[in-house]
């Protein structure tokens, strides 16, 4: 709103409002007061601009941002702790500690003989895709094997201002009240690692409800953060209704172009930069396109720092758009773009 009250707009407008017979050049008693002057004009319309983007969830600060989303009861995901199954030659003791990578896990549940659910003690994604032998922290006798071997819970980071926005924005858009799709929708954003959901009302009948998710990264839930939801859910819907959770089904989407490069810039970088892209669109559109565009996914590319022109798109091998199952969830897969 006050973009164009700079420091040299606001010196030239009173700079202006001086008659002729007083100098006002640079450097002049005149000039200099005005000079301050502007400079404190323009520091008030900054703190101006401020003030009025904080009452609205999609200009606030997270400072403000925190405090609209209290109004609804809405609050920003916690980061949580990665829990990953271990696997050892013997049972070991609840509460045993290892290390990996500058990493330590405690042993929190068996699964079963020998099979453990281990939880990292920092908060966070560092632990999501670390795997390979463990060393004990503490002696235990006999041991000779011990191993991470599987993701089964991923631990989150605090949540972004974006996410919480996003939540706060689709709460005003979407009034969720006594039980509505829009309440399903909203209790499972509410489970950290859950980046996108899907209702289907009375999906088997009256009476039932089934709700499909997606993971932060708006690919296919693991089987604990599934059971998280329907717990969270349960806990707060209305008496009477039957729901179930299941994860989303991805579909994975491969693209295949020959492409012009301009000066300046090689292949691997340009097939990153239009990954990269890719990857946004197919996150940002989770469960709310039907098909994935070949149009869209050609003007992506054409828009990636430096490619200048494109031939043969395929997708899937197809020039064709890709059409998405109600509870299919399109991931991106194998980029090969090739120079021509």
């Amino acid at each position: 709103m006050y973009e164009d009250k700079t420091y040299l707009n606001l010196l030239a407008e009173v700079r202006a409002k001086i008659t002729d017979d007083i100098q006002t050049g640079e450097g002049s008693l005149v000039y200099n007061a005005l000079s301050a002057l502007a400079f404190e004009f323009e520091k008030m319309y900054i703190q101006m601009s401020f003030i009025l983007n904080q009452p609205y969830a999609d200009t606030a600060d997270r400072e403000y941002l925190i405090r609209l989303g209290k109004e609804r009861k809405i609050t920003p995901k916690a980061a949580t702790y990665a829990e990953l199954k271990g696997e050892f030659n013997m049972d070991i003791p609840i509460g045993s500690r290892f290390s990996l990578d500058m990493l330590n896990y405690a042993v929190i549940e068996r699964l079963e003989a020998g099979v453990y659910r281990m939880r990292c003690e920092v908060a966070g994604t560092l632990a999501n895709n670390r795997f390979g032998p463990l060393i004990p922290i503490d002696y235990i006798n006999g041991l000779t094997k011990a191993e991470l071997t599987e993701l089964l819970l991923p631990g989150e980071e605090e949540e972004t201002d974006k996410s919480l926005r996003e939540r706060i924005l689709t709460k005003l858009q979407k009034p969720s009240t006594g039980g509505n799709r829009y309440d399903y929708y909203n209790w499972a954003l509410e489970v950290s690692g859950v980046g996108s959901a899907k209702v289907f009302p009375l999906a088997g009948g009256p009476g039932t409800v089934k709700v499909v998710i997606a993971d932060s990264n708006r690919s296919a839930a693991g089987a604990d953060l599934v059971n998280l939801v329907a717990a969270h859910i349960e806990g707060v819907r209305p008496i009477g209704a039957s729901v179930s959770v299941v994860s989303a089904r991805e579909k994975e989407i491969n693209v295949y172009a020959g492409i012009k490069l301009k000066n300046g810039l090689n292949l691997g970088a340009a097939q990153n930069l239009f990954k990269e892209a890719l990857t946004e669109y197919l996150q940002e559109n989770a469960f709310d396109v039907t098909y994935i565009s070949l149009a869209k996914v050609g003007n992506l590319l054409l828009n990636t720092a430096g490619v200048e022109d494109f031939t043969g798109l395929l997708i899937n091998g197809v020039a064709e758009n890709q059409e998405l199952q109600d509870e299919e969830i399109a991931v991106p897969s194998t980029i090969t773009l090739e120079v021509i």
